[in-house]
């Protein structure tokens, strides 16, 4: 009776020490699996970041690009504007300095 009792107890140790082993192996498991997840959602986000950036990056290219496109677009008008002052004021200063020849 005696010794059938300590088989239990021995028996249930067993056991107990088999469920201890196998809840650290499975918390080990989890938590390799956790960070296994966490860095793979990390690079997710960065790549993503990434995206992101690279987009702002190219409309905001593109913003300058138009801006620098209407911009040498008033420069021509204005050159041509001043070439053409330029062009009806030599003809009145050539016509002054003839009349003042003669």
């Amino acid at each position: 009776m005696i010794q059938e009792t300590i088989n239990v107890v021995k028996e249930t140790e067993e056991k107990a020490d088999k469920i201890v082993k196998e809840a650290q192996q499975k918390a080990e498991s989890l938590l390799a699996e956790a960070r296994e997840d966490a860095k793979l959602l990390k690079e997710e986000q960065l790549k993503k970041s990434r995206e992101e950036a690279e987009q702002k990056m190219e409309a905001a290219r593109k913003e300058v690009r138009a801006a620098t496109e209407e911009t040498e677009k008033k420069l021509q008008k204005e050159i041509t504007a001043l070439k053409e002052n330029a062009a009806s004021k030599e003809k009145q200063a050539i016509e002054a300095v003839l009349a003042n020849l003669y």
